[in-house]
């Protein structure tokens, strides 16, 4: 029996109320994603997807490294990290070169090359790019080429999305990484990386908005063609709903928090002050009706939908037309699904991560895992080999190295 080849990989999901650690194995026969390691803890030293405490944010992504590493018996020295905010940005650009081979077949070279060409934009010195995420290939004028490799051509060209961000944030989110004894292999936005295991084949080819709704940030993602045409992050999320129940009701954050997922719903027509609960945490056994939870909760969340409404309207109907896709901590709200519907005009679904995912998931298999669990995906198609990873001795007897981001590459070809 041949043996079966796999690579051992480390995912964390940085977010603004919590820091997700995973470790996987990654091939075998059937390319599966076998979760060996997880851990979450509460992220107190970030906003709105940036740090504003290396300290606080460090001790978060130890803490949830160190419960990954406890379970998996792997000690982890790389990762591959999300990266959220609003200071992470997209824009389309394109590029053509001539194809540099006698026979003039397109090789891997000139696609290399003519990425080159699309990533060779200015980028000033307060930002950094991230990501070439090419789109579509033009070869001798013959649009719509999504892979261009053994065709014949005089003229190669790429259209491709670009991704930067702030400098300053990646070079902070950096240091908290380190401080937790990390390296970074490399950065992936949340948008992408929770799209990986939630969307299917026909959505990324129709077109179809995906929406991570995160704490402070929703990151969006939109897809047409099997490809990424338009990203942005806006600076709200479920957070803020916490917040306004929490002023609304008078009453501490985590009572808020747990009033809003347990019973609360966007959709106030669904629910009745006949509904009472006791608010936690108070001795005097004080009781809300669900309707006024409701009718506090219904028009943030109208308010995030009309702000993602005006992401679609940016980036154009056209590459819009199989709906919405939600997920992330956020997107677990009854009636999200209705009221999205509503305010949108499109179909909308909730989606947890899906695909070849074994190990041991239980409650990590939810909307809110969706990014952390999407980054395997997404360093398993950069991978050009997967190598044999050494299975762990008694104890923390395996070793997470790096050398992936090596393999994975900022261009995505």
């Amino acid at each position: 029996m041949a043996e079966e080849r796999y690579t051992t990989i480390a995912a964390i999901d940085i977010g603004t109320s919590k820091v997700s650690c995973a470790i996987a194995h990654i091939g075998g026969e059937n390319g599966s994603i076998s979760v060996i390691g997880k851990g979450t803890y509460p992220n107190q030293g970030m906003r709105k997807g940036v740090v504003t405490d290396i300290e606080k944010t460090g001790a978060a992504i130890r803490a949830a490294v160190d419960a990954a590493e406890r379970l998996s018996g792997y000690h982890i020295e790389h990762a591959t990290i999300t990266i959220s905010g609003n200071h992470v940005q997209g824009q389309n650009t394109s590029g053509q070169v001539a194809v540099a081979n006698p026979d003039r077949e397109i090789r891997d070279d000139d696609v290399d090359r003519v990425l080159e060409v699309c990533r060779a934009i200015e980028v000033p010195n307060s930002r950094m790019l991230l990501n070439v995420l090419p789109s579509s290939y033009i070869v001798d004028g013959q649009e719509g080429i999504q892979q261009p490799r053994g065709m014949i051509a005089y003229r190669l060209e790429a259209r491709a999305h670009l991704i930067t961000a702030g400098s300053t944030a990646v070079q902070n989110l950096e240091k908290c990484v380190q401080a937790a004894g990390i390296a970074v292999d490399d950065y992936v936005p949340a948008s992408l990386a929770a799209a990986e295991l939630t969307l299917t084949e026909t959505e990324r080819e129709l077109g179809t908005v995906l929406v991570d709704i995160g704490a402070e940030t929703c990151d969006i993602a939109i897809f047409h063609q099997n490809a990424v045409v338009y990203t942005a992050v806006l600076p709200i999320g479920g957070a803020f709903i916490t917040r306004d129940v929490a002023i609304g009701l008078k009453t501490s954050l985590l009572a808020a928090e747990e009033l809003k997922m347990s019973y609360g719903t966007c959709d106030p027509r669904t629910a009745s002050d006949a509904e009472q609960y006791n608010v936690p945490d108070e001795p005097a056994g004080r009781r809300i009706g669900r309707l006024e939870l409701a009718r506090i909760i219904e028009p943030r969340m109208s308010e995030i939908f009309e702000l993602i409404a005006g992401v679609i309207a940016n980036a154009g109907p056209e590459v819009t037309s199989a709906g919405v896709v939600l997920t992330g901590g956020g997107s677990q709200l009854e009636g999200v699904e209705a009221l999205g519907r509503e305010i949108l005009k499109a179909p909308v679904r909730v989606a947890s991560p899906t695909g070849p995912l074994l190990g041991i998931l239980d409650e990590f298999r939810g909307p809110g895992q969706a990014a952390v669990l999407g980054l395997f995906s997404w360093v398993a198609r950069g991978l050009d080999e997967a190598g044999i990873a050494e299975e762990p001795a008694a104890g923390l007897g395996g070793r997470i190295f790096g050398g992936v981001r090596g393999l994975i590459g900022r261009i995505r070809g």
